[in-house]
């Protein structure tokens, strides 16, 4: 799973499990996020790629609607060819020379809106547009624009919610790559108690391209209200294939006006 859908939903899911349901819907806010995040991984090349983001998100919820929008800073070092937020797609034959590039990552826009099946549960219907604001020639990015569609559906048990999402990724034209659509799912569990909740989820993802290796990987996070405006997060993931970083973790903060 690329940064983008990492930290927004870690996020998200955190929000959720800390705020007082049954009921969904939220009053109106704005939230502002930032942070770090590191991962190491050979994305079945012979050396290692290691990938350096710091995000910055905005996001604006009204009731059961919401929009975001995020981009990151990047650094990469490594293989030249490989593309780790892509799944490490590579543009190139492995054991390219070993590179260090820099510059701004793709921008992702997100809209969701969030449906009532009961007291207890809610679907949600996401859609997301990535616009290709890295570089290219820096294999920063794979100079597509491309548009994701996916619902989610999520139950609370009280102090322990879980959620389970699929959806398809409609990948657009690149230079440098011959993408393809792809199919994309996961699961998670939370647990929520007073201003801490813990959260563990599993990603999967088909490669972008037709010899690209799958996206799997687990995250566990950790997020805590240190007040009614402000969360603090930490999170840790572990890759189970090719397409995904062999260790990675980050942090975020989060701050929310009005709401």
């Amino acid at each position: 799973m690329n940064l983008f859908l990492r930290t927004t939903m870690t996020a998200s899911i955190a929000t959720l499990a800390l705020a007082a349901a049954p009921a969904r819907a939220q009053d109106s806010y704005i939230q502002i996020n930032t942070g770090v995040d590191y991962s190491s991984g050979d994305y079945g090349d012979v050396e290692d790629t290691d990938y350096l983001s710091v995000p910055v998100g905005i996001k604006y919820q009204a009731d059961r609607f919401y929009v975001k929008a995020s981009i990151s800073y990047v650094h990469a070092e490594g293989p030249s060819g490989i593309i780790p937020g892509e799944g490490g797609g590579t543009a190139g034959a492995p054991g390219g020379a070993i590179t260090s590039r820099s510059g701004i990552g793709d921008l992702w826009l997100t809209a969701g809106y969030s449906l009532p099946v009961s007291d207890s549960t809610w679907f949600d219907l996401v859609g997301k547009a990535k616009l290709p604001t890295a570089s290219e020639s820096k294999f920063l990015g794979t100079g597509s624009t491309d548009f994701t569609a996916q619902g989610e559906l999520l139950h609370s048990f009280g102090d322990v919610s879980v959620s389970a999402y699929g959806g398809r990724r409609f990948n657009g034209s690149s230079d440098i790559l011959a993408l393809r659509d792809v199919w994309l799912a996961g699961a998670g569990v939370y647990f929520g108690a007073d201003r801490l909740t813990v959260g563990l989820d599993y990603d999967w993802r088909e490669g972008a391209t037709v010899t690209s290796p799958e996206i799997s990987e687990a995250t566990a996070s950790l997020t805590y209200k240190l007040n009614d405006k402000l969360r603090l997060q930490g999170y840790g993931y572990k890759g189970f294939a090719d397409g995904s970083p062999d260790l990675g973790g980050g942090i975020q903060l989060l701050f929310r006006f009005g709401g």
